[in-house]
């Protein structure tokens, strides 16, 4: 990473943005988005990040509205609703080929089906085929499956307990990724610094306006 690139990676993260490296913007192949747990906060970042990528697959790990935390607040029903129906409403605008969900702890199935149009409900431990590529899919780690080129899941930053079929395991809520078809290579690009802030993960970048 050039100078350059590193004032404007520096610059992206803290004012609530995200710094696309120039490889991933470049590349012709197909890509897949792969990203997890997203606050509120962060939905026009996504947007503008969906807008410029053009994936031609999104991949949610689930807790689509990380920051209302449904499971532990259900009386936040009604926010819980308005944030996802928004989210669906823009993945679908953005990008051509639909997008991939799997519920976390803190979704409404019931409520997710009712936007989704492009989009497809997963469950967790389900294997999905992306072109030629075998993709497992979790919210929690310990629910993916074996047998998957990839396996992609979110919710916590424990690490899975990896097998020996050279699987590669993403995880959401690190990082997003882009899995690019048919070299498999992938890329990564950093959350803005609040983000787990607004995760109500930890409150170590006390940021709140700045996504």
């Amino acid at each position: 990473m050039t100078a350059a690139e590193n004032i404007k990676y520096i610059f992206s993260r803290a004012v609530g943005r995200f710094y696309i490296p120039s490889d991933l913007l470049q590349s012709t192949e197909k890509k897949i988005l792969h990203i997890s747990d997203t606050p509120t906060l962060l939905y026009p970042a996504v947007k503008a990040l969906v807008r410029t990528l053009k994936p031609d697959v999104v991949i949610h790990t689930g807790d689509l509205a990380d920051d209302i935390k449904l499971e532990l607040f259900p009386h936040n029903i009604e926010a819980y609703e308005r944030a996802v129906k928004v989210f669906i409403r823009m993945i679908k605008e953005e990008t051509a080929g639909g997008m991939y969900i799997v519920p976390g702890n803190h979704d409404s199935v019931e409520i997710i089906s009712k936007y989704i149009d492009k989009s497809r409900l997963v469950k967790e431990g389900e294997i999905i085929t992306v072109g030629s590529c075998r993709v497992g899919l979790a919210h929690s780690s310990d629910k993916l499956p074996e047998g998957a080129q990839f396996n992609l899941y979110g919710h916590n930053f424990n690490a899975p307990v990896e097998s020996e079929d050279k699987t590669v395991y993403l995880n959401g809520i690190r990082n997003i990724h882009v899995i690019f078809l048919p070299s498999y290579r992938v890329g990564k690009i950093s959350y803005p610094w609040a983000t787990n802030y607004h995760r109500k993960i930890n409150n170590i970048y006390k940021l709140p306006n700045l996504i």
